[in-house]
């Protein structure tokens, strides 16, 4: 609070001063009288205050904003983490054996996975996790639930399945294999490599390091909420940054 009425306090003095002094040198010049020392040592120390409380208050605003944009990124996760405690207990007990059988499924396409640099056996597994991808100074921007990417800039949804993303309502948009992500009916678009992502007829693009994916020139920065499998990775990517 004292920051804030010290930031106001400046930029009064500085509009005061500048406008003063800017008035006293005008009307003393015009009228032929001394050179007014007073007005031009106002006017200068009447600029440097305004100067100063840009350089203190941009920097303020900017990291206010942020921390708001985090505070309502934080009460969405936790809203999404409350719903998930609760689906449970609405369950039919009768059909308790199903989440087994997901771990089941889920731990046969790691197996599968790591014994096979070509291909994934099942990509319509459902990730347990509900997942938020949020652009480093932006916002939200994807949520990741199951095998359905919802794509909140245009509020379209996604399913990984078959091997493929698909647009809902329409068809494969792209195809996975491996490693690599293509275009569904054209050519090789991304790869995955060590913690680089990259074109795959265009050499180094991007890298992930724990749950961030950052462009190759820092023009942007992504932050996952939680992990993801590489082949929801390489879905992300694509409907990030696109086809080329």
């Amino acid at each position: 609070m004292r920051k804030i009425n010290l930031l106001w306090t400046i930029s009064a003095f500085g509009f005061v001063g500048t406008i003063y002094g800017a008035y006293s040198l005008i009307y003393n010049l015009s009228k032929g009288n001394p050179f007014p020392v007073a007005g031009l040592l106002l006017l200068i120390f009447g600029l440097l205050a305004l100067i100063l409380f840009l350089v203190l208050y941009i920097p303020a605003l900017i990291i206010s904003k942020k921390k708001e944009m985090n505070k309502k990124m934080d009460e969405v996760i936790e809203a999404s983490k409350k719903e998930e405690e609760v689906t449970p207990k609405i369950i039919n007990p009768t059909k308790e054996e199903k989440p087994k059988q997901i771990k089941k499924e889920a731990t046969s396409y790691k197996k599968t996975e790591k014994s096979s640099n070509n291909s994934y056996s099942i990509y319509d597994n459902d990730y347990s996790s509900t997942i938020y991808i949020k652009k480093v100074g932006y916002g939200l921007i994807m949520r990741v639930e199951g095998n359905r990417i919802l794509d909140m800039r245009s509020n379209t949804y996604y399913r990984i399945e078959g091997g493929y993303v698909k647009q809902e309502g329409s068809g494969p948009l792209y195809e996975i294999r491996g490693n690599q992500i293509k275009n569904a009916f054209g050519g090789y678009l991304y790869e995955i490599s060590g913690s680089n992502i990259n074109k795959v007829f265009g050499g180094y693009f991007a890298s992930i390091s724990g749950n961030y994916i950052t462009k190759f020139d820092l023009s942007e920065k992504y932050e996952m909420s939680g992990s993801l499998p590489k082949d929801y990775i390489l879905a992300i990517v694509a409907l990030i940054f696109g086809k080329y």
